[in-house]
């Protein structure tokens, strides 16, 4: 046998071996450059929700100072009815637009509404359909000797 001694079933195990740990490696890899590609576009939709979401706040929050301003602003609206706002003077990121609404109740509570709408249309959905990304955000005054006052966020 030429001095070489092959023992049975042994042939190829440590190339098996070395296969296997190396798929394992690979991988492992491909799943961590996937986590980090998908991680600057995760950061990016969370950017984006946030800037809706705060000019959305910061139009109830202007509308809600003008009513504690002039009181007389809302005292003209009949319970359920609906009146715009302008908020022009709202910094906010750019192509957002902002719509805010102040609606009188019968128990002299006033909601005030904000919608803040995308207009870039550029979501990462991947189901197919066309989104539209907005923020809603809703709070409560209430009129007290006079004038409003703020209440809560719904």
């Amino acid at each position: 046998m030429d001095g070489k001694t092959f023992r049975c079933g042994q042939e190829g195990f440590a190339s098996a071996l070395g296969l296997c740990i190396l798929a394992l490696l690979l991988l492992i890899a491909m799943a961590a450059a996937s986590l980090t590609r998908s991680g600057g576009t995760v950061a990016a939709e969370y950017e984006r929700e946030m800037q809706l979401r705060l000019a959305a706040e910061s139009g109830v929050l202007t509308a809600a100072n003008e009513l504690e301003q002039r009181s007389s602003t809302a005292g003209k609206l009949s319970a359920g009815e609906r009146q715009n706002v302008a908020v022009h003077d709202v910094p906010m990121a750019a192509d957002i637009d902002l719509h805010v609404v102040i609606e009188p109740q019968t128990d002299g509570m006033i909601w005030v509404t904000a919608a803040a709408i995308d207009q870039r249309h550029d979501t990462d959905v991947s189901d197919g359909e066309h989104w539209t990304r907005a923020k809603i955000v809703r709070a409560q005054m209430e009129k007290k000797d006079g004038h409003y006052v703020w209440r809560r966020w719904f």
